[in-house]
């Protein structure tokens, strides 16, 4: 189709600004081409950025108030590439959030499979016990099994779960395992050093959590309570002198931007806060 041909044209010349899209797109399960993919974020943010601006002009137009003419076309461009932008990171926020789910569970999944090899289960069965109850890493020893179960070796299927996996975190474990699998070394002791090392960063992580929390309330108090306080009784003690009305307008623009940024810093304080089971 000609719709179809034209996105794709604009993704394929578009594409070499986002030379990690393709990793990023495989990484978060998504089975698309980058080039078609791309191309299809632009035709979402044309759908989703120019309807409500074009109508804002229009009720401009009809009204004959400039001022409405004016946002709207000055929203169109803004709205429609910031749409662009949020379509185009959707594979990075899905690789994030299978991230941090991967790695939630990450140490009580190994300590499951330790726990079952220092008690004489082959590595192929304890992986097997621990597919079910611990979230995404099941879900990704379950991958491993059914490599295993098609004719791959154990270190072949840890490997090619490896090079899947976003996460730094798993990967430099799962590596550990493969090298130990290939040479032959105690599993057991292997895995026992890749629990302790995952429990101990997770630890740190939280304890760099709590320290960075400090500053993230004070600028909050800052901005979100402090901040309007004081401008509000500023302005009512300005305009008692000059004799300017505060309007409703004003109450409307304080309070909408004290409400963006309660959630603006309930996402910080959420995004930055480590993967760690509670």
């Amino acid at each position: 189709m000609i719709r179809e041909d034209l996105f794709y044209f604009v993704g394929e010349k578009i594409s070499r600004l986002f030379p990690k899209m393709g990793r990023q797109l495989k990484t978060a399960r998504m089975d698309d081409n980058p080039k078609e993919y791309l191309g299809n974020c632009v035709y979402k943010s044309l759908r989703a950025g120019v309807p409500a601006p074009l109508s804002l002009s229009l009720v401009g137009f009809i009204l004959d108030e400039s001022s409405f003419i004016i946002i709207g076309l000055m929203a169109l461009p803004l709205v429609t590439s910031m749409s662009f932008l949020t379509f185009a990171k959707l594979p990075s926020i899905k690789t994030k959030r299978r991230t941090r789910k991967l790695e939630k569970n990450l140490p009580y999944a190994l300590r499951d499979v330790l726990i079952q090899i220092q008690s004489g289960i082959p590595l192929y069965e304890a992986f097997k016990s621990a597919t079910e109850g611990y979230g995404a890493t099941s879900d990704e020893f379950e991958s491993i099994i059914r490599d295993v179960d098609s004719g791959r070796s154990m270190s072949q299927a840890i490997e090619d779960s490896i090079v899947r996996n976003p996460s730094k975190q798993y990967r430099r474990a799962m590596w550990q395992l493969a090298t130990s699998i290939k040479s032959g070394t105690e599993i057991s002791d292997t895995l026992k050093s890749i629990v302790d090392s995952i429990i101990k960063d997770q630890e740190l992580k939280i304890e760099k959590y709590g320290k960075s929390l400090n500053p993230y309330i004070l600028v909050y108090l800052l901005v979100a309570v402090v901040g309007p306080s004081l401008g509000i009784t500023g302005m009512v003690v300005v305009s008692s002198f000059t004799g300017l009305s505060i309007g409703i307008q004003i109450y409307t623009i304080v309070t909408g931007i004290v409400l963006l940024a309660q959630v603006f810093f309930l996402n910080l304080v959420k995004s930055s806060r480590p993967a760690v089971k509670t």
